[in-house]
């Protein structure tokens, strides 16, 4: 065995470390032959984050900077058999560097080389991308890249058909690496991507390049077009393959997806299944989570990408070879082989989805003896380092053993016929690259169009919305991004819009409360879908004051509002009356103009739960109108005042106005537990059939004293009378117990047949017409210190069982159109208790005078005893055009013209103390006046 010493070693590694007529030609930033390639260990493939390549180099440099190699370009050639100056690139840039042994000066370095794209692993973020197809979103994120140092980025689109890929109306990027998050927008839209390296210009390390495409067009033939099925020899002019094997794997057949779009309100069911299915159906449903599809071609798009990578794990082919152009996304027509010769050549025409390569350097003999001596072997050691003797069987079709010891691969391949699609369910039923599920909920902002529009919303419902982990002008958490995109602007200008949940929502009906811009909301997401988000609630913050409203703390970032509520429980010795037990609930809102200053009018429903004093009041600060039942306090917001009573009270400063279309009832009648029927007039139906009784009777004996009007009804036929016997009718007419249900303001049905209507049957009081009821059992007031007027269109009836009193301090006129019958049964001396024991009929006139006249017909005065006519302190006339006629027992006195005449058939006497000097006279005039009497609307 030769012993190396430091210096003969040195000598050696230096006069090696040329890299001309190198398999391996490693080019690093260091300079030429600072670094000597010894072993290669690599992968390249279709996705998977496209390669990584482990090596190990040499150096007479035991102190090199690794630092110097982070990051950095690197390229490592390899020699193929189509050239020996023409070299196959693999460029990469540094990811890890290490110097794994030395010793005497000369050291070994592993080193990882990975794409640009595996920068995308280490940078996390949370962004929000709106409108934007997968192209505009991937170009977005890897344009961030662009400028950084040595960073080489490169890409490229190979699209067939652009147009098939939507606009997405909104895709979120949510706590994942860039890598993670770009590798699931392609594999959900079915694009697949790989590397293409680059020797570049002379004195340059080369570049590599990432491609995109959604079709096998995009695939390159490869430079050894066509590879045959041998062993490997040094002798061969082209690498051969020295394995090859198929395997085949059940699969799914069918794919079922649905997804609920609530804009169409169906669930959007799409399907596929693979032609050679046959009978046997393997079908994997699943469901995709809310609005998963804009329409049924995108739905059908996406499911028909999912079954091609399924098929394209149906069958499979791998192999080792010797083949050093192999790579990824590259065909070629395998020939050789008993197995597929007979194929068609699209048949023998397969593609390369991955590669491992392994190769060591083509080192002399005393070069790997002294490394080995000095270094040992590397970690990354191949199996170059075996025996042929150790080497396995390849497994159902291998050639003759190889004799080449330096390079070798393994690959896999499919028929180049075969569609290849990204894996996204691995074969555990698990998604490849989930999209981030969100656990729980989580707080955001509602965001607007400006100052003046407090409230931004749409036709169905929806609000957006700034979450706190966006970042931009106007985020919460006032962090600009890194890359000058304006991610949270707190603006309308993003942001999608989002439904808001709601306690009932029907068609034209339902629950309405929307969040303003501004205020917190509580946001969960449907399936855990980040990008589906749904207001399900809002939420108070800052710290409310502690004696008085509003909050301590009223604005904050991303431009949100401080929220305290309107109610709370009052704490400390200034409390005064805001010092209750948070006894208030129900809801409050506030004018627009004032949402976030909450200063402004309002509309209120509250509920006070305070024992024994429980009340509720339906407000608002317009015409200060309010409804308030219960225990009466006075409330001033969140402010408990003093007493105002009990019970019921409805008031505003405005007009107000009570309608009723089928009858309105006003009672001060209790009823007990609100038992009965609510429109139960039973007090006043029996207090006016007594009316009517006592009217009826009354006027029975009026007539029966003649002293009716001429044409007159009998006395229950009287229109008085015959009115509260309807109104009688009216108090105690019912309906069955759906026989009022009516449409509303759209004319809607009625409810038959539902099986939920069915309760509720039975009769109940219910008014036959319109009538205007009020009852009370101690009394009905009416006071004004103005008008009062009562106008009926037909009859009025106003019927005491004792007394009527019409006092007046003006006039009292009463004019009727057709006739007027007063009439008074009267009593006896000492019954009642008035002070006039004579009841009867009495005209006084305290001052003025008494005029009765008929001005086309008769007057008649007549008693049962004595009538007096008698003046106190002036005179008696009576007059008549033609003859004045006194009468009594057959004895009478006439004036007649100019003469008297008095007769009686017994004695006449004459007494007088009067000289009479001389005959006198004088003449009177008892004309009456002829104007036609005026007929009013007063009837009895």
């Amino acid at each position: 065995m030769t012993t190396f010493s430091t210096a003969s070693l040195g000598g050696l590694l230096r006069a090696g470390t040329t890299q001309q007529d190198r398999l391996l030609v490693l080019h690093t930033p260091l300079g030429a032959n600072k670094l000597l390639a010894e072993r290669f260990d690599g992968v390249e493939s279709l996705d998977d984050g496209g390669f990584r390549f482990e090596l190990t180099a040499l150096s007479d440099d035991a102190n090199i900077e690794l630092k110097t190699l982070m990051g950095q370009g690197v390229r490592l050639d390899l020699q193929t058999a189509q050239s020996r100056t023409d070299l196959r690139p693999f460029h990469g840039h540094v990811t890890e560097a290490e110097c794994v042994a030395s010793n005497g000066g000369m050291a070994r370095y592993r080193l990882v080389i990975e794409p640009w794209l595996a920068f995308l692993r280490h940078r996390q973020d949370s962004c929000i991308f709106q409108h934007q197809s997968v192209f505009d979103i991937v170009d977005a994120v890897f344009a961030r890249y662009q400028s950084q140092g040595k960073l080489a980025v490169q890409w490229r689109w190979e699209i067939a058909q652009r147009d098939i890929y939507p606009v997405r109306g909104i895709t979120t990027q949510y706590h994942e690496s860039d890598f993670d998050f770009v590798a699931r927008l392609l594999a959900e839209e079915g694009l697949c991507y790989w590397f293409e390296h680059a020797t570049g210009k002379k004195g340059d390390l080369g570049s590599h390049t990432l491609v995109i495409a959604d079709h096998n067009g995009a695939f390159r033939a490869n430079t050894q077009a066509t590879i045959r099925f041998h062993r490997a020899d040094a002798s061969e002019r082209e690498d051969t393959i020295q394995q090859w094997r198929g395997s085949r794997q059940l699969q799914t057949n069918s794919l079922a997806q649905q997804s609920w779009d609530y804009k169409s309100v169906s669930a959007r069911p799409v399907q596929q299944q693979s032609r050679g299915a046959g009978h046997r159906t393997l079908q994997w449903s699943d469901d995709p989570g809310a609005y998963g599809w804009e329409t049924s071609a995108q739905g059908e798009r996406l499911l028909s990408n999912a079954l091609q990578a399924l098929e394209l794990r149906n069958k499979r082919f791998e192999g080792q070879s010797a083949v050093r152009t192999l790579a990824p996304a590259t065909t070629f027509t395998l020939t050789g082989h008993e197995q597929h010769d007979k194929d068609s050549e699209e048949d023998r025409r397969f593609a390369v989805l991955a590669v491992r390569h392994i190769a060591r350097n083509n080192f002399d003999e005393d070069l790997k003896a002294g490394v080995g001596e000095r270094l040992g072997l590397p970690d990354i050691a191949t199996v170059f380092d075996a025996s042929d003797d150790d080497r396995q069987d390849s497994g159902n079709a291998a050639a003759k053993p190889d004799t080449v010891t330096h390079y070798r691969n393994d690959f896999a391949t499919v028929r180049a016929v075969i569609p290849y699609r990204p894996l996204s369910i691995d074969g555990h039923g698990q998604r490849i690259h989930p999209k981030p599920s969100v656990h729980g909920s989580q707080s955001a902002i509602v965001i607007g169009v400006g100052e003046n529009a407090p409230v931004h919303t749409d036709r169905d419902h929806r609000i957006k919305v700034q979450f706190h982990w966006q970042r931009g002008s106007a985020s919460s958490a006032r962090q600009p991004r890194a890359d000058g995109q304006d991610n949270a602007p707190a603006a309308d200008r993003l942001g999608a819009w989002v439904r808001v949940a709601a306690s009932a929502a029907g068609d034209n009906w339902g629950q309405v409360t929307l969040p303003r811009v501004g205020q917190e909301v509580l946001v969960e997401f449907h399936h855990g879908d980040i990008d589906r988000p749904v207001v399900v609630a809002a939420l108070y913050n800052g710290a409310g004051q502690a004696d008085a409203q509003h909050n301590k703390k009223s604005a904050g970032a991303a431009q949100s509002t401080g929220n305290a509520p309107a109610w709370f429980a009052g704490e400390g010795k200034e409390a005064k009356e805001h010092a209750h037990n948070a006894v208030f609930s129900g809801i409050k809102t506030q004018e627009l103009s004032a949402s976030q200053s909450g200063d402004g009018g309002y509309n209120q429903l509250v509920f006070d739960d305070t024992p024994g004093q429980g009340s509720t009041s339906l407000a608002t600060t317009q015409a200060m109108s309010r409804l308030h039942l219960g225990h009466h306090k006075q409330q001033d917001d969140n402010a408990r005042g003093k007493a105002r009573g009990h019970g019921a009270e409805l008031a505003t400063t405005a007009q107000g106005a009570i309608r009723a279309g089928s009858g309105l009832l006003v009672s001060a009648h209790a009823q007990q537990n609100a038992k009965g029927a609510f429109m139960a007039s039973r007090e006043a139906q029996q207090q006016t059939k007594q009316a009517e009784e006592l009217a009826t009777s009354l006027a029975k004996s009026a007539q029966t004293q003649k002293a009716q009007l001429k044409g007159e009804e009998a006395p229950d036929k009287l229109p008085a009378i015959e009115a509260l016997k309807h109104v009688a009718e009216v108090l105690g007419a019912t309906q069955e117990g759906n026989a009022a249900q009516s449409g509303g303001a759209n004319g809607g049905g009625s409810g038959d047949g539902i099986k939920a209507t069915e309760g509720g049957q039975g009769s109940v009081t219910a008014y036959s017409e319109p009538h205007l009821q009020f009852s009370a059992p101690m009394g009905i007031g009416f006071v004004t210190p103005k008008e009062a007027i009562a106008v009926s269109g037909k009859n009025t009836a106003i019927v005491a069982n004792q007394d009527i009193d019409l006092p007046a301090q003006g006039q009292i006129a009463v004019s009727v159109g057709k006739g007027v019958s007063l009439y008074t049964v009267g009593a006896k001396a000492g019954e009642g208790a008035e002070p006039n024991q004579e009841r009867g009929i009495a005209l006084h006139a305290a001052s003025g005078s008494v005029t009765l006249q008929s001005q086309k017909g008769a007057t008649k005065i007549a008693a049962d005893k004595k009538v007096t006519i008698a003046s106190t302190t002036k005179n008696v006339d009576v007059e008549a055009p033609k003859h004045v006629l006194l009468t009594s027992a057959g004895a009478y006195i006439k004036l007649e013209g100019a003469s008297i005449k008095i007769h009686a058939p017994g004695k006449v006497t004459f007494r007088g103390m009067h000289n009479f000097v001389g005959p006198q006279g004088d003449s009177a005039s008892n004309s009456l006046p002829t104007d036609k009497l005026a007929e009013c609307e007063w009837k009895t």
